[in-house]
C-alpha cells in the first residue's frame, strides 16, 4: 500500500505517506470543517499523489483545501508543497519568513543543502517543485487563522531550525510539532530528539517551554502520529534534550570516537534511547535519523568546548 489513512479524532486524519517504504517514518495531517480542508504538513515531494489519494479517499475536493501549513520546509515537512499548490487553486501555503525563499527557488540552496546533508535519502524525499510567491502567507510573530469552527494559531518554535513553527488546533487543543518536539515511534511509545546539524538547543528549549504553556491536550508529530499525555510528554523532552547535551560534551571531553560506544553512552542515561536501540534492527529510516541527531549534539557540544 502508497499509504494508510486513519481519522484520529473526529475531522483530523493521518495520513502515513510511506515514504521509502518505511513504517512509522513520516506523516501528514488532514484537518476539516465542514467542507473546507487544511493540511498540516505536506510531505516530500515523493509522495504527493498520496496526499491527493487521500483527500479523495476521504472525499474532498481539490478546492476544498484552503491551506497547506507548514512547520517547516525541510524536505520531509514541507516538499511537496510546490507539487500540490498546483492542485488546489484557492489554497496558500503558510511558513515562516526566513523559509519562504527556499519555497519559491528550492533548488538554489535547500535542494543543494539537502543532497550534502541528507546524501541519498534526498532522492527518496524527491527534489521539490516551486512554489509561486504570490501563493505563500508568510509568518512573522504569531499568526491566527479561523477554518469554520476551528481556529489555528501558528507560533514560532526555533531550535531544530530557525524558521521552525508549531501549530495550535482549537477547540481540540492539538500541538502539531513538526520536529520541534522530537519524533515519536508508537510502537515502542517513545520519544527521540530530532536535531541535526546546525541544532540551537537553548532556543530548542525555551520552545519546549513555550508548547508547555499553551496546556495542549494532544501532541501531534509529523513523525509519527497522535500521542495523548501531551505536557508530560513534552516536559521530559526538555530534560532529555539536556541529557544528550550533556553526554555530548562527556563525549568529546573523553575522545570517544566510535559512534556505537557514544550511543552506549547516551543509552545509559536516557531510558527511551536504550529501549529503542534493544528493538528498532527494522526501523532503518529511524535509525538513520538517530545517527544524524547524535551529530547535531556532537556540533554544539564542540562549539561549547571551543569557547571556554
Amino acid at each position: 500500500m502508497k499509504y494508510s489513512i486513519n481519522e484520529e479524532r473526529p475531522g483530523v486524519w493521518f495520513v502515513d505517506l510511506k515514504v521509502g517504504g518505511e513504517e512509522e517514518y513520516t506523516g501528514a495531517y488532514i484537518v476539516a470543517s465542514g467542507k473546507d480542508v487544511v493540511l498540516v504538513e505536506a510531505g516530500p515531494a515523493s509522495t504527493h499523489e498520496n496526499m491527493l489519494g487521500a483527500l479523495s479517499e476521504i472525499g474532498f475536493r481539490p478546492e476544498s483545501v484552503k491551506y497547506i501549513l507548514l512547520t517547516h520546509v525541510h524536505l520531509d515537512h514541507g516538499g511537496a508543497a510546490g507539487n500540490l499548490i498546483t492542485h488546489f487553486p484557492s489554497a496558500y501555503v503558510v511558513a515562516h519568513q526566513r523559509g519562504i525563499e527556499h519555497l519559491i527557488n528550492p533548488e538554489t540552496m535547500l535542494w543543494k543543502a539537502a543532497n550534502e546533508v541528507l546524501g541519498f535519502v534526498a532522492t527518496i524525499y524527491g527534489k521539490p517543485e516551486p512554489v509561486p510567491r504570490e501563493r505563500i502567507i508568510p509568518v512573522v510573530g504569531r499568526l491566527s487563522l479561523t477554518l469554520g469552527k476551528l481556529s489555528f494559531e501558528i507560533i514560532p518554535t526555533p531550535g531544530h531550525a530557525s524558521h521552525h513553527v508549531c501549530i495550535f488546533l482549537y477547540p481540540a487543543n492539538i500541538v502539531f510539532t513538526g520536529d520541534a518536539a522530537g519524533i515519536y515511534i508508537p510502537s515502542c511509545d517513545l520519544v527521540l530528539p530530532a536535531t541535526p546539524p546546525p541544532f540551537k538547543l537553548a532556543p530548542a528549549l525555551k520552545s519546549l517551554d513555550t508548547l508547555v504553556e499553551l496546556e495542549p491536550k494532544l501532541v501531534a508529530y509529523t513523525h509519527f502520529n497522535i500521542s495523548d499525555r501531551a505536557k508530560e510528554r513534552l516536559t521530559k523532552h526538555c530534560d532529555q534534550l539536556v541529557v544528550w547535551y550533556e553526554c555530548a560534551k562527556e563525549i568529546i571531553a573523553r575522545g570517544i570516537e566510535g559512534e556505537e560506544e557514544m550511543l552506549d553512552l547516551i543509552s545509559r542515561r536516557d531510558s527511551e534511547l536504550k529501549k529503542f536501540l534493544r528493538i528498532s534492527e527494522n526501523l532503518g529510516g529511524l535509525r538513520r535519523g538517530m545517527r544524524t541527531s547524535l551529530r547535531g549534539f556532537l556540533e554544539i557540544a564542540h562549539e561549547g568546548r571551543n569557547k571556554v
